[in-house]
């Protein structure tokens, strides 16, 4: 049956209904809590009819969840022109009752468990979530008293958390990198530093039985640098020298050095300390100890003749006032600059510099807003900026707890901020601290123009506990899990789904 038969079926059973339109009718159940328009079906045959539609459920799942930019668990792109009523309905309904179970926190499943179970003397450094892939593995990197670390894959989806790779390095392996690749289509999922003068480039083959043979290698890139970004087949290093410059890698097939990038002239040496990065088309925002820069990605030729690999200059900065601590940056999903085929505002979470005698107690919340003459499609240049380069500082987040102990900070694609660190109850000295805290906020930031409207939630305690284990975190808003590392190889996992 069609919607125009079924709309006739409901006005000849319903005297009722004949005089109100079925487009009054749906904008009145967009202002109702989805409940409501659930329990209508128990009221009469005509509403049962009327609330199994499918053009109510693509304009609840439009209006209530994706122009709000709320996460919708296991969508993984999908188009909403192709799915049925009924699976319009499960995903909006999902959506919701995650956003409700997140920012009031109703936790539904926690899971601890060991990374590299044979050994207690074990700090997990870093642990991560691989994006897409339906949401389901965890990558983490455990250090064995600096003799050796191991690399690992978790699945997630099971009823306990299950290693399906497994990657060990040896001698002075403490100092390994791990970076994972935002990008879930390419082949290449995470950049290792394993040595000091080598950068291996991997993958994992999930169908492999044996954990110990899933890593695949690559390539390798010889030679002593820091990594910092990968995306897709482009990966972004620096020289480990004072003052060392910035490069970008194309690690399709054999790897090669595809750009220097040169740092202002009025820059010194020591605040070219990079701190946060952001790669999106043909343009990388970095973020340096004082200043954001951004620069062209696309390989010109030099104006000044040079042999070697071409340089990009930046196109745009801005400095701040103080020196930064630490940045956590993300761009915010956008379901109207996706439909407009803009940028999308990026969340900037700064924390300045800080000392013993002048502690900082708060997190700066900027929004790098999208430039409104932008042109998509036309190459960024000096006079196609996406962004406009003096950030937004949309409000400061008071710390709720002491700023010198170990602080673990991260940030969502859907404006999640998390922060993990020691809490004192009773006011005590941070050295003397017997619980932490796991809080945050949801920024929000809308349109993308400086007039947008910009701010956050307010906190939200997700899990407090006894002692000081804890030393890590991050988060999959889709899938609505936490993860938080500890000491002695301890991995935590909270569902909120």
């Amino acid at each position: 049956m069609n919607e125009l038969t079924i709309d006739s079926h409901i006005r000849h059973r319903s005297p009722s209904l004949p005089t109100i339109p079925l487009d009054i009718l749906f904008d009145i159940f967009q202002h109702l809590p989805i409940q409501s328009v659930l329990a209508l079906r128990q009221t009469s045959k005509s509403f049962d009819a009327i609330t199994r539609l499918r053009s109510l459920w693509a304009l609840l799942l439009r209006t209530l969840v994706q122009e709000q930019n709320i996460p919708i668990p296991s969508f993984d792109g999908k188009s909403p022109e192709s799915l049925s009523a009924l699976e319009l309905e499960r995903f909006t309904c999902r959506a919701l009752a995650l956003r409700i179970n997140w920012t009031n926190p109703n936790l539904k499943r926690e899971i601890h468990f060991r990374a590299a179970v044979t050994r207690k003397d074990l700090d997990v450094l870093f642990i991560e979530f691989l994006p897409g892939r339906g949401n389901r593995w965890l990558i983490s990197v455990t250090n064995e008293a600096f003799r050796k670390c191991i690399v690992q894959c978790w699945d997630l989806t099971v009823l306990q958390p299950m290693c399906i790779a497994n990657l060990t390095y040896t001698n002075g392996g403490g100092n390994i990198r791990v970076i994972i690749n935002n990008d879930p289509s390419s082949p290449a999922i995470m950049a290792i530093q394993s040595k000091p003068a080598v950068t291996e480039i991997v993958t994992i083959d999930f169908e492999e039985k044996d954990p110990e043979s899933a890593f695949v290698p690559l390539s390798a890139i010889d030679g002593r640098r820091e990594i910092y970004l990968l995306s897709g087949s482009t990966l972004v290093t620096k020289d480990p020298k004072h003052g060392g410059k910035v490069s970008i890698w194309d690690i399709n097939d054999q790897p090669y050095e595809k750009i220097h990038l040169v740092t202002s002239a009025s820059l010194q040496p020591q605040e070219y300390s990079c701190r946060a990065m952001h790669l999106c088309d043909d343009y990388l925002i970095i973020f340096l100890l004082g200043t954001v820069e951004l620069y062209s990605t696309i390989p010109r030729p030099n104006n000044i003749a040079t042999s070697g690999v071409p340089l990009s200059y930046p196109l745009a900065q801005y400095t701040f006032q103080w020196s930064i601590e630490s940045v956590n940056m993300s761009e915010q999903v956008s379901w109207h600059a996706a439909r407009l085929h803009r940028p999308s505002p990026i969340n900037i979470v700064i924390r300045g510099r800080i000392t013993y005698f002048q502690p900082e107690h708060t997190w700066d919340h900027f929004v790098l807003d999208p430039n409104p003459s932008y042109v998509p499609g036309r190459e960024t240049s000096l006079y196609n900026l996406p962004y406009l380069m003096q950030p937004t500082l949309v409000q400061k987040i008071c710390s709720p707890v002491w700023p010198l102990s170990g602080t673990a900070t991260t940030l969502g694609r859907y404006g999640t901020m998390l922060l993990l660190d020691n809490h004192d109850p009773d006011g005590m000295e941070y050295r003397d601290f017997k619980h932490q805290r796991l809080t945050g906020w949801i920024l929000t930031t809308t349109g993308g123009s400086p007039t947008s409207q910009h701010g956050s939630h307010r906190s939200i305690a997700f899990s407090v506990q006894a002692g000081n284990c804890w030393n890590g975190v991050v988060i999959d808003e889709e899938s609505g899990r936490i993860v938080v590392s500890g000491v002695e190889g301890t991995i935590t996992l909270f569902e909120y789904l």
